[in-house]
């Protein structure tokens, strides 16, 4: 038995802000929410429902509901004198369109920009964004603590959190006090939180390196070797193109389009020589505005040696087994975490400890500390600032033994 339609469908909030109705299985979204427009198209809207036998008429057009709301604007709008109060979740709804554009070459930030934003939701969605202060954020956070995630990157999320409402400020969501009152929640302290502490990143043992390096892919060992031998982040690694590399002179450069400095105007520039010059020769014959490395060729790869390593006969039913829509397919490059993911995983078939690849950063850093200087590191490794570079000089432990060797002795006679 069908379900009887109902004489006025419900009006409800979407994710992007906007009031939505659902007529005959067809969503109409009516404008931002809760304002006076929306409520008279609505009005509009259920009227023409109503007087059409619950049903709108087959050349129904929702500007055909503009056409009749002028005349209900002025009552609605009086009805709606005092401001419509925003509820937490329309905060997070407007900060994540905000953050699709103005993170439009950034997708790290917007994914850490949705996740604090379904977070904050989860907790204190349907609470008025002007209730939501220290505690209700204090909430939030310690269901990051109960996560598991670390105290530096809780601390992170926390400041994220803050700046979204700063925006809402900004953008004449909320009053000005809210933000305000977010800002007087301290970080979490070393030794006085529960939440677990990131080991110090330390250079990884080039022995491990070169037993990983055995089961990887072509596609990864280029990768690694180009990683080895320049030390670049890995983000810029995964990001390299054969127009960002210019090959004009005797040292090819190459010079990401993002960066991590890059929204502060600094350029970065990473010369390619020896080893990572050698390392993608075979990569640079393709479009020069696609990615070098392409997670695509290391599957293309791995069904190839899978298919090689099969004894049995392969049936004709089993030469192409690929689904026509996958769930999951291969991205058109890596990113910093399926790449940390891939050595990872060689890592384990080479019986070696896990690694990651800001390992390979610090050792590059380390051996460049030991046998030159610290701005050569600097230089090498793009840092902005030489406190930065000053992690790899505490690294050189092997120098401080050599040089409290050669330190002078005050003999004293008995």
């Amino acid at each position: 038995m069908p379900r009887p339609k109902v004489k006025a469908p419900a009006l409800t909030y979407h994710i992007s802000g906007q009031s939505i109705v659902r007529i005959d299985g067809k969503d109409y979204y009516l404008g931002k929410h809760d304002s006076p427009e929306s409520l008279a198209r609505y009005a509009v809207l259920v009227k023409i429902y109503q007087e059409h036998e619950l049903s709108l008429p087959h050349d129904f057009e929702l500007s055909m509901v503009d056409a009749q709301i002028a005349p209900l604007l002025g009552l609605v709008a009086a009805s709606h004198q005092e401001r419509q109060p925003n509820l937490v979740k329309h905060v997070t709804a407007a900060y994540r369109q905000h953050c699709e554009k103005y993170y439009i070459d950034d997708a790290e930030a917007r994914r850490k920009a949705n996740r604090v934003s379904v977070d904050v939701e989860n907790v204190a969605g349907m609470a008025r964004a002007t209730e939501f202060g220290p505690v209700l954020l204090g909430k939030v956070r310690e269901g990051w603590i109960a996560e598991g995630l670390s105290r530096t990157y809780i601390n992170s999320l926390t400041n994220l959190v803050i700046r979204m409402f700063k925006w809402a400020v900004r953008a004449e969501l909320i009053e000005s006090d809210v933000h305000l009152r977010l800002r007087t929640i301290e970080p979490l302290r070393r030794g006085h939180t529960t939440a677990k502490e990131n080991s110090p990143v330390r250079a990884v043992n080039i022995e491990h390196v070169r037993a990983t390096f055995e089961h990887l892919s072509p596609v990864l060992k280029a990768m690694l070797r180009v990683h080895l031998a320049t030390g670049m982040r890995p983000s810029e690694l995964c990001s390299m193109r054969p127009c960002d590399i210019d090959r004009s002179g005797e040292t090819w450069l190459y010079t990401p389009q993002r960066h991590k400095c890059s929204n502060r105007g600094k350029e970065r520039v990473i010369p390619l020589v020896n080893d990572a010059r050698d390392a993608i020769v075979d990569y640079l014959n393709r479009d020069p505005e696609s990615y070098l490395f392409s997670p695509k060729e290391s599957v293309a790869w791995l069904k190839a040696q899978k298919r090689a390593a099969r004894k049995s006969k392969v049936q004709p039913s089993q030469i192409d087994r690929s689904k026509s829509d996958p769930r999951v397919t291969p991205g058109i490059c890596y990113d910093k975490d399926s790449y940390r993911r891939a050595l990872q995983r060689a890592a384990k078939k080479a019986k070696v400890p896990c690694w990651t690849p800001y390992e390979i950063r610090h050792l590059v850093g380390t051996v460049v500390a030991e046998t030159h200087n610290l701005e050569l590191v600097k230089a090498l490794l793009g840092h902005s600032d030489i406190a930065t570079t000053q992690r790899y000089a505490k690294a050189t432990v092997r120098q401080a033994i050599q040089a409290a060797k050669a330190a002078p002795v005050l003999k004293i006679d008995d």
